[in-house]
């Protein structure tokens, strides 16, 4: 009799037992990945070349030297009756302004000139010798082209006496305006030549561009100690009208480029030798960006998820559940966590949310956080207590994965890498930063990835 009454006890409080504890069986959502499709923002590099005028004066004064210009017959130029010589008197003087560059060439010029008279078998003539002074003035308007050649047009703007030659033989006067005319007539192509030539020389945009193109696409190691690679792929260049001032002439173009950064061996090198044409603009942006994939592994966001999550309980009314287990994984564009449920409710539950960036502490969470729609609707029919009992927002305030040190640590390492990098051949870039940008992340099959663009500027300068 009282075994059949130990019996009946058991059955009874196993009845109860179980009338307090539901077992759930959810349907797993499926763990699966959209394809990541990252589009880097294109940065701006700017690449000015600067050149000294008084450089371009030396070259042009070692091109103009000694003498100048050259007649020794009395007869040229329909018997005139004069011969010239002229010697460059002191250096050569050049200005830039509105665009256009000046020049002011002294002149020491050597005259004969007189007449001659023959009638009647009889020959008269008188000649005389004098010394003056000119100076020259050109001015040249400079184009660079988009295949990187320098155009140069150069034109006269008159001259002026340093000293008023007085020539008078018997009845004759000299026509002083005559011989400078004639001086400018037959030097202007020596003087356009030497001026073409000094701007090849001192302003070869091409050659400089071409190695800052090839020498910035090679992979730069930023950080030895953390493997902090750097890599710039250009595509295209522009550059605006050539300007000056203050004894500077400028010229900037800007390399439109994706640069990378990445962490441990040495990215794949992708080096592209053409260099493109030139497109010529009226301003340039300067807007530097390097693109930083942050990339938070499944494991690591599992580790911190169980130390947040695991033996926490949540109470409502008279009914509690402890979360016993967790794992992470994705399902397409959502983070699905699993939990192990015990205590009021016996089995597996899974939330869905989406990642996001928190600006505030540098973070990634999950926005939303809800029951999936299989165990919502699994709970709604057997513990709908649960469904409504706020545990998603609970669980949702605590899932906060932070990525601001290494941010920080990277942006860090960059500022004091590019303050003056050397790139070889006598290139360097000189660049500061001044922001982070932290894209929406994206799930990936062995983690989330967060696109991280940090601001800046950046040039490539030539010693």
């Amino acid at each position: 009799m009282r075994t059949l009454f130990n019996l009946l006890l058991s059955l009874s409080l196993l009845i109860i037992f179980q009338s307090c504890s539901t077992t759930l069986l959810t349907e797993k959502p499926a763990e699966k990945y959209i394809p990541f499709s990252y589009d880097p923002v294109p940065s701006v590099i700017s690449l000015p070349v600067e050149m000294k005028v008084a450089a371009l004066e030396t070259l042009l004064n070692r091109q103009l030297n000694g003498l100048i210009y050259e007649d020794n017959s009395l007869d040229n130029n329909g018997g005139d009756n004069i011969m010239v010589k002229a010697w460059k008197k002191e250096n050569i003087k050049i200005g830039f302004e509105n665009g256009q560059f000046s020049y002011r060439i002294p002149l020491k010029l050597w005259i004969k000139a007189g007449w001659k008279i023959e009638q009647f078998g009889i020959s008269l003539s008188d000649y005389r010798e004098l010394n003056a002074e000119i100076a020259l003035k050109f001015h040249t308007a400079i184009t660079v082209n988009k295949d990187w050649t320098v155009t140069t047009v150069t034109a006269s703007d008159g001259y002026e006496w340093l000293s008023t030659p007085t020539l008078k033989i018997g009845p004759i006067d000299v026509p002083i305006t005559f011989i400078a005319d004639m001086i400018i007539k037959y030097n202007t192509a020596t003087i356009n030549t030497a001026i073409d030539n000094g701007f090849k020389q001192s302003l070869d945009l091409k050659s400089t561009a071409k190695q800052a193109w090839v020498e910035l696409q090679k992979p730069m190691l930023l950080s030895k100690e953390y493997g902090l690679w750097l890599r710039v792929s250009p595509k295209a260049v522009s550059a605006i009208p050539i300007s000056g001032g203050k004894g500077i002439i400028k010229h900037t173009s800007s390399i439109q480029a994706v640069t990378e950064c990445f962490t441990g061996k040495e990215p794949p090198s992708r080096i592209n030798p053409v260099l493109p044409d030139l497109l010529t603009v009226n301003k340039l942006g300067d807007e530097f960006l390097a693109n930083v994939v942050s990339y938070i592994g499944y494991e690591y966001m599992d580790s911190i998820t169980r130390s947040m999550l695991i033996n926490t309980s949540y109470t409502s009314g008279k009914k509690t559940v402890t979360i016993t287990g967790i794992s992470i994984y994705g399902n397409e564009n959502k983070m699905i966590i699993a939990a192990d449920l015990s205590g009021s409710i016996k089995g597996k539950v899974y939330f869905a949310g989406l990642p996001s960036y928190r600006a505030a502490d540098s973070s990634i969470i999950f926005k939303d956080l809800q029951f999936s729609l299989q165990t919502k609707n699994i709970l709604l029919k057997s513990a709908s207590w649960l469904a409504n009992s706020g545990i998603e927002k609970a669980i949702g305030r605590k899932l906060s994965y932070p990525i601001g040190a290494e941010l920080r640590e990277t942006y860090s390492m960059m500022v004091g890498s590019l303050k003056r990098y050397e790139l070889g051949a006598g290139f360097f870039l000189s660049g500061s930063l001044n922001g982070i940008e932290v894209q929406q992340p994206v799930l990936a099959p062995g983690g989330i990835i967060a696109p991280v663009s940090i601001k800046g500027k950046l040039s490539v300068k030539l010693e």
